[in-house]
């Protein structure tokens, strides 16, 4: 039996992602796929555009056998700590044996070579990171120009490789698996389609940045032939049956609990957050006259060593009043297909870490410290729960009596 594990955010799952599981099938010879997609709140600090829940029965749909939960905890961070949580979640099941993952090139030996260098973090890199940091350049930016500077004599060009999200998330899934000793192989597909941040529908497989757009327009309809094309037909059935028109959450329904946050809370609080330093909290005091929204306050924010993506998680952290949390030490499964059981067999014999089908037992199977990092995510969701409802009038249901999903 061959597994192969996917990271994922899947916001929403699309055609791109239902191909991206048919390669790693074909190309991999997994008999299996399991995916740790992002909760309730994603990577570049904000919500998903829909719950875990739902996405998690769309990415069965399109082709997924089993999904675990990161939580936002661990998800709603930067590149490296979230591939770090991912690949730590998929290295504790015990029985995971290719990490497939999207990129522009398809080539996996750069990958490995800049995943390889990373892991060691030499002190000639650390002192020229320092260098470029202290010139106000942003972090990405720094360690591109450190990059160029050290691996010049080879093959790969790493200011442009390093310029797409894809391969960023491809090198620090390599760098985790290197770091953790990992016997699970990385394993790239060369992605087709809309390039990452494409918003217009132009090709086969658009970016899930296009469907977000097209989402907010006022005019879409669930049942327009553009829509329905943009994902697999299991997953449109599923979307069309649930909505007429696009519902959905973002950053900027959360802006009244922002601007609230950021009147009621005091600068040590503040500053005890995740990744929000004493610096940030000062300036977030000195503008917060000035909010207006999210996303106008955000680019307020911004600076030449803070990226929109960073002040956008350090916001999210303070809203969702996240601090530092210890390693992910568990595995929440979100929902599997009942032909995967042969999976949850070996997950009995293999995983190094517990895993939870069922939210109100968790207390029962974690140590403390995994029980208080588990009660504060189903606080988060109870918060996206929360926020949906209110948007759209809807019945409020708490995440321990949201089932885990099966599907045939």
């Amino acid at each position: 039996m061959k597994i192969a594990g996917i990271i994922a955010e899947y916001n929403p799952f699309h055609t791109g992602h239902a191909y991206h599981i048919q390669k790693t099938r074909e190309l991999t010879g997994a008999d299996y796929i399991v995916v740790v997609m992002s909760g309730d709140f994603v990577q570049r600090g904000a919500p998903a555009l829909y719950s875990k829940h739902l996405r998690t029965r769309m990415a069965l749909l399109g082709g997924a056998d089993l999904v675990f939960e990161l939580p936002a905890t661990h998800a709603c961070e930067s590149a490296e700590f979230f591939a770090q949580s991912a690949v730590g979640l998929l290295d504790g099941l015990g029985c995971v044996d290719v990490l497939s993952f999207g990129s522009e090139s398809g080539d996996i030996e750069p990958f490995l070579q800049l995943g390889a260098f990373l892991a060691t973090e030499t002190p000639e890199y650390q002192n020229l990171l320092k260098e470029y940091l202290k010139k106000g350049e942003s972090f990405p930016k720094a360690r591109s120009l450190v990059l160029q500077e050290l691996l010049s004599d080879t093959d790969t060009d790493t200011g442009t490789f390093l310029q797409t999200p894809n391969n960023i998330l491809g090198v620090e899934y390599c760098k985790a698996l290197c770091r953790r000793n990992s016997p699970i192989r990385p394993f790239t597909v060369k992605r087709e389609g809309n390039a990452y941040h494409e918003e217009s529908l132009k090709e086969q497989f658009p970016s899930a940045s296009a469907i977000r757009a097209l989402w907010k327009s006022a005019d879409c309809k669930m049942s327009d032939s553009t829509v329905s094309s943009c994902f697999p037909p299991a997953v449109s059935a599923l979307l069309s049956q649930t909505f007429s028109c696009p519902q959905f959450l973002d950053e900027e329904d959360f802006s009244p609990y922002l601007r609230w946050l950021l009147f009621s809370t005091d600068k040590a609080q503040l500053a005890s957050y995740q990744d929000v330093t004493p610096d940030f909290v000062q300036r977030l005091f000195h503008t917060r006259g000035s909010y207006e929204s999210w996303g106008q306050y955000a680019a307020l924010l911004k600076t030449r060593e803070l990226t929109y993506s960073r002040i956008c998680r350090m916001l999210m952290h303070c809203l969702l009043q996240i601090s530092d949390v210890p390693p992910l030490s568990y595995a929440r499964l979100l929902g599997f297909r009942r032909q995967a059981s042969p999976v949850l067999s070996a997950l009995k014999k293999h995983s190094s870490i517990p895993f939870i089908t069922k939210a109100a037992d968790a207390s029962s199977l974690l140590s403390d410290e995994s029980a208080a990092v588990f009660a504060k995510n189903v606080e988060v969701s109870n918060l996206y729960e929360s926020v949906w409802c209110e948007k759209y009038h809807t019945p409020f249901v708490h995440e321990y009596q949201k089932p885990l999903i099966i599907l045939p």
